[in-house]
């Protein structure tokens, strides 16, 4: 302690201790000083030990240690171990969130994207170096001088004390923590944790403090809970930021920090600052393809330039007679949508290009693997309100089905079968597209899929859910359950039902493949004559070992008296177990 002189005290918790300090030995420059607590000098060198590797964070958006060092005090007869961290003298989201709360003012949803792209980048950063941060709340989260969000206040696994029991936890730690925590600390949770600052973020005008803590809890019980405040949020937010909430709060099965950063292009890419040639930056019209990839490639980062390049693809593929891009600039068409994912208008280009590829793509064609396709679900469900994407990717998606190539490599490549099944549940967004893709046989191509993958949980929840949304279409349910139960006189489908309950068989195990199985079951039984049908696949057998392994709590059916279970926020009537 030598080296500080203490200024003043920020603030004292169950396990430390903040003072503002000036280092000595650095110019009396201001710093945080943080004493924590330790059991004994044992733990307080454990501590120690893994507080090295913070001390080599560097990273704009990350504040590490500056030092650290063990101390005994006489007075108290403890030891603490002492951090030396950044001083950030504009404050800390906390602040923040609470001052608009105080107003009931709402924040801006592009300064929230810009905050979202910033500790994502950030959570990306330390996870990548096995990093996990333990205590990821608004309050740790630092305002620098040019308004960004830095990511700091890492705490090691030593102090951090017993999560179940939470003896050494503030209640400010508990409230952030995910509810699969039991006795340590995991990416998923510091993942969590960013959701619930999400939720922070986005409601300040409907709830205090106290208010969205208590929700918080209620959705760790009950995820019907999350959908209630979507529907407020949803008044003021894109679906953009309804989608990562329901993203980092899903109670298992968190997307990683990566993943994230992958698909929410919030924050765009730092772009150096450098004078680019004007050559270099006007499209090359009247050169053929090849010249405008590489104009692509080049300029992959700007999306001006990005909508001009794929727009002028699609006037020549509308020109000339054989419209051909090899396999390479096939990838970099893709990768031009996936780094300019939040613009309609490339991804609708994109769409339009990679479809008119297919009339000369051969079987093996790179079109027909997820390296390509999975732009495609991505895309539309960033813009699910935009009919015309919509269109677009619903076309893209057919011609590729029509395709002998595609028909050949679907069958045999589970990663590309689930993709189209979440694409397809994607596009029953739209009314529309349920009836074409019920006259376009979707529902027994997904079930051939189902059945040549049974064993794989990816296309069993994927299969099961595109079927669920196919399902919400009252014209077309008749002929969805001819289709499931091999009743259509026409032959050459397959029987769902009965792949269906071999899925869940094979994967009773996993809650997400449960999940979308419950849920396609209660959406069917809504119909009497369908309810009495579905007795004789022994359903109810089902449901009931659903309901003895998921068991959580019983509540009464209003309308008959019927008993319900309640099952990752599905209700399971006893009238079809019984």
């Amino acid at each position: 302690m030598e080296n500080y002189k203490i200024v003043k005290q920020l603030g004292q918790g169950a396990q430390s201790t903040i003072f503002l300090v000036e280092d000595l030995k650095n110019e009396n420059k201001t710093c945080i000083l943080k004493k924590v607590e330790c059991f004994d000098e044992s733990e307080a060198n454990k501590a120690f030990r893994e507080s090295l590797a913070l001390q080599e964070l560097n990273h704009p958006y990350v504040s590490g240690y500056k030092e650290f060092f063990v101390m005994w005090e006489k007075k108290d007869s403890s030891m603490y171990m002492c951090i030396a961290m950044d001083y950030f003298p504009k404050g800390h989201l906390g602040q923040y969130i609470d001052e608009k709360r105080q107003s009931k003012e709402i924040i801006d949803e592009e300064k929230i994207k810009t905050w979202i792209g910033q500790i994502i980048e950030a959570l990306v950063y330390a996870h990548e170096k096995g990093i996990i941060h333990r205590d990821v709340r608004p309050n740790n989260m630092y305002v620098n001088e040019d308004g960004n969000l830095v990511l700091g206040d890492f705490s090691v696994a030593s102090v951090m004390g017993d999560t179940r029991t939470c003896t050494r936890s503030t209640l400010d730690i508990t409230n952030y923590m995910a509810p699969e925590m039991t006795d340590k600390f995991t990416m998923a949770s510091d993942v969590w944790a960013f959701g619930c600052i999400l939720l922070e973020l986005t409601t300040t005008s409907l709830y205090t403090q106290e208010e969205i803590m208590d929700k918080i809890r209620d959705i760790k019980e009950d995820s019907f809970v999350m959908e209630q405040i979507f529907e407020e949020i949803s008044r003021f937010y894109s679906s953009d930021i309804i989608s990562l909430l329901r993203n980092t709060l899903k109670r298992n099965k968190r997307p990683t920090a990566r993943e994230l950063q992958d698909k929410n292009n919030y924050k765009r890419k730092r772009r150096e600052s450098i004078i680019i040639p004007k050559d270099q930056t006007e499209l090359p019209k009247g050169q053929g393809i090849r010249p405008v990839v590489q104009y692509l490639a080049n300029m992959v980062d700007y999306e001006d330039n990005v909508r001009s390049a794929l727009e002028y693809l699609v006037e020549l593929a509308k020109e000339v007679e054989v419209f051909e891009i090899d396999a390479s600039g096939k990838r970099m068409i893709k990768a031009a949508m996936r780094n300019n994912l939040l613009d309609k208008d490339i991804q609708i280009a994109g769409f339009n290009i990679l479809n008119s590829l297919i009339i000369t793509a051969q079987t093996d064609d790179v079109l027909f693997t997820p390296e390509i396709i999975s732009i495609v679900p991505v895309a539309m469900e960033h813009h699910e309100t935009s009919a015309e994407l919509q269109q677009s990717g619903a076309a893209l998606l057919m011609a590729l089905a029509s395709q002998e190539g595609a028909a050949e490599t679907h069958p045999n490549n589970p990663e590309l079968c689930s993709t189209c099944c979440h694409a397809l549940w994607s596009l029953a967004v739209v009314e529309d597209n349920v009836k074409i893709a019920t006259e376009q046989k979707a529902i027994s191509h997904v079930c051939g899929a189902l059945k040549t993958h049974m064993n794989s949980p990816d296309v069993a929840e994927a299969a099961s859910a595109a079927l669920l949304s196919l399902t919400l279409n009252e014209e077309s349910i008749k002929l969805i359950y001819r289709v499931l139960t091999n009743e259509v006189s026409t032959g050459g489908h397959v029987a769902g039902v009965p792949i269906i309950l071999k899925a869940y068989d094979l994967h009773k195990d996993n809650a997400e493949v449960v999940e979308s199985i419950v849920s396609l079951v209660m959406e069917l039984s809504e119909y009497d004559d369908i309810c009495e049908d579905l007795s004789d696949y022994k359903i109810g057998f089902n449901l009931w070992e659903i309901q003895q392994k998921f068991y959580k709590n019983k509540v009464r059916c209003m309308s008959n008296g019927c008993s319900f279970v309640c099952f990752m926020g599905l209700l399971v009537c006893d009238c079809i177990i019984s």
